[in-house]
């Protein structure tokens, strides 16, 4: 089992710790650009960071002030262990202290299950984002 920490934050403070998990995911993984995957909204994004045991981030995931979240990612070694509930958890926290009503995701549809079986609802068509097939995810909070 592992034992986790999780630190919150600004960009400024979390970036060595998240850039390393999302190039890994998305950009070396699935094939996103890394211009496209990297960008200018991560500064204005409250940002989660699993830790395993070691003090090694495994697992990233970000928060607009408008209540969508995305960037998620877990660790190839470190999935199906439950990472993406706890950040799931840690984004509902997050945006209960900024009293946001809901949560909004671009989820891939591969995921649709994973946010189904954690209160999410479908909203909206399939569409296209950054050449993955994604659909808009609701969860409200009150």
């Amino acid at each position: 089992m592992l034992s986790l920490s999780v630190k919150t934050g600004a960009w400024a403070d979390l970036e060595e710790y998240c850039k390393p998990i999302r190039l890994s995911v998305f950009v070396e993984e699935q094939g996103v650009p890394q211009h496209i995957e990297l960008d200018e909204q991560d500064e204005h994004f409250l940002h989660v960071v699993i830790f395993n045991n070691d003090n090694t981030a495994i697992a990233t995931a970000r928060l607009a002030p408008n209540g969508k979240f995305g960037r998620m990612a877990v660790l190839k070694e470190y999935r199906q262990q439950g990472l993406g509930a706890e950040l799931l958890k840690q984004m509902t926290t997050l945006a209960d202290s900024l009293e946001l009503q809901q949560l909004r995701c671009h989820a891939q549809q591969s995921a649709v299950d994973f946010y189904k079986k954690n209160g999410f609802q479908i909203i909206g068509k399939p569409f296209q984002e950054a050449g993955i097939a994604h659909i808009k995810m609701l969860k409200n909070l009150t």
